[in-house]
């Protein structure tokens, strides 16, 4: 049985899902980085060490945080790696099919997200679009 803390992971490393433009492409550009769930607690879940962003506790289960880099996203303790992106009919909609895994089991996600800025993006099931999850970009 998965625990919240581990069902929050995953959830939180389907957030990023891609913003490609055409099926299949799994292109993540727009989201390449750092990113938290209101944007407060970069300094505190992210270090940059040269060019690199890193977490700084890979083993924390209470951050929100999330790292993209390429085609991977990076929970504090989960791996996804976006394997089918689809534009939705509405422009800077996303519909996205991660494979995730964590050191116990394996899984694939799929979740969609919104654009809502440069900086920003919501992340929603379309079964229940009044519930969003708001992402901010951190700057570091």
């Amino acid at each position: 049985m998965m625990t919240k803390t581990r069902r929050v992971a995953v959830v939180l490393a389907a957030v990023a899902g891609g913003f490609a433009t055409a099926a299949n492409a799994a292109s993540l550009e727009a989201l390449q980085g750092a990113w938290t769930m209101d944007g407060t607690g970069c300094d505190d879940t992210f270090e940059k060490v040269g060019s690199d962003i890193r977490f700084k506790d890979r083993t924390s289960t209470l951050t929100t945080g999330i790292l993209v880099k390429g085609d991977k996203i990076l929970g504090s303790n989960l791996s996804c790696t976006a394997e089918k992106v689809r534009e939705e009919a509405e422009k800077g909609t996303y519909s996205v099919m991660l494979n995730c895994a964590d050191a116990l089991m394996f899984q694939t996600v799929s979740t969609t997200f919104k654009v809502t800025g440069p900086d920003s993006f919501q992340r929603f099931d379309p079964g229940f679009p009044d519930i969003s999850f708001a992402y901010q970009r951190c700057k570091l």
